[in-house]
C-alpha cells in the first residue's frame, strides 16, 4: 500500500509541468489569434471598414454586433485555457467561503442585512458561492479545449479577412451578406460547441465586486 501512495504521488508531482505546459500552448495558440483580431481591430474592425469605405447610413447592423461577438468568443477561450484544471475562486467567493465557514449562513447573512444588503442580494452570493466551491477543482480535456479553439479559429480568420478586405462600391452589398453569415455562425458555434457553451454558462456567475465591499473583517 505504501507503494502505491509512493507510485501516485509520483506520477502527480510529474504531471505538474505538462497540465502548465498544456496551459500554455493553448493561451498561446489564443494569443495569437488575438494579435491577428488586434490588427482588424487597429484598422477600426467591422465598423470602421463601413464608416471609412461607405456612408455612415450604410452601417448594417451586424457591423455593430460583430466587434462584441469576436471579443466573447476571446475572452471564453482564455476562459477555457486559464482554467483547465479548475476553476479559481475569485475574491467574493473567498470572502464569501470564508465567513459562511466561520460564521454560518444564518448569521453571516444577518451581518449583511445589517450592513444594506437586500435579501435578494444575499441570495444572489450564497448561490454563487456554492456554484463557485463546485467548479473549483473541475476539469477539462486539453483535446477538447484545443478542438474548440481549432473550430473558432475559422470564424476568427474571416472576420480578420472581412475587415481587411478592400472596398468595392459595385459590390457594397457583399460584406454586410457575409457578416450576416458570420454573426449566424458565430451565435451557432457559441451555443453548439460544447466547451465554448460550458464557458459561456460558467461565466455567465461572475459576478461584478467592489472589493472594498468585502472589508469587514
Amino acid at each position: 500500500m505504501k507503494y502505491i501512495q509512493i507510485l501516485v504521488q509520483t506520477i502527480f508531482l510529474l504531471s505538474i509541468p505538462l497540465l502548465k505546459n498544456a496551459e500554455a500552448t493553448c493561451l498561446d495558440k489564443v494569443k495569437e489569434l488575438e494579435l491577428k483580431r488586434n490588427y482588424a481591430v487597429s484598422i477600426g474592425g467591422m465598423w470602421g471598414y463601413f464608416e471609412k469605405n461607405f456612408s455612415l447610413k450604410k452601417v448594417p447592423t451586424e457591423a455593430i454586433q460583430i466587434d462584441s461577438r469576436i471579443n466573447k468568443l476571446f475572452f471564453i477561450l482564455n476562459h477555457l485555457c486559464e482554467t483547465q484544471n479548475g476553476i479559481p475562486l475569485t475574491p467574493l467567493a473567498i470572502y464569501l467561503s470564508k465567513n459562511i465557514s466561520k460564521k454560518g449562513e444564518d448569521q453571516f447573512k444577518d451581518e449583511l442585512l445589517v450592513l444594506g444588503k437586500t435579501p435578494e442580494q444575499i441570495k444572489e452570493w450564497f448561490d454563487f458561492c456554492r456554484y463557485a466551491e463546485r467548479h473549483a477543482s473541475r476539469t477539462l480535456l486539453n483535446s477538447k479545449t484545443q478542438k474548440a479553439i481549432d473550430q473558432s479559429t475559422a470564424l476568427i480568420m474571416r472576420y480578420v479577412e472581412l475587415a481587411e478586405a478592400s472596398p468595392h462600391e459595385k459590390r457594397s452589398k457583399t460584406p454586410s451578406q457575409k457578416m450576416k453569415v458570420l454573426v449566424t455562425d458565430l451565435d451557432n458555434l457559441l451555443t453548439s460547441q460544447p466547451y465554448l457553451s460550458q464557458a459561456l454558462e460558467e461565466t455567465s456567475h461572475f459576478l461584478y465586486w467592489d472589493i472594498s465591499e468585502g472589508d469587514l473583517g
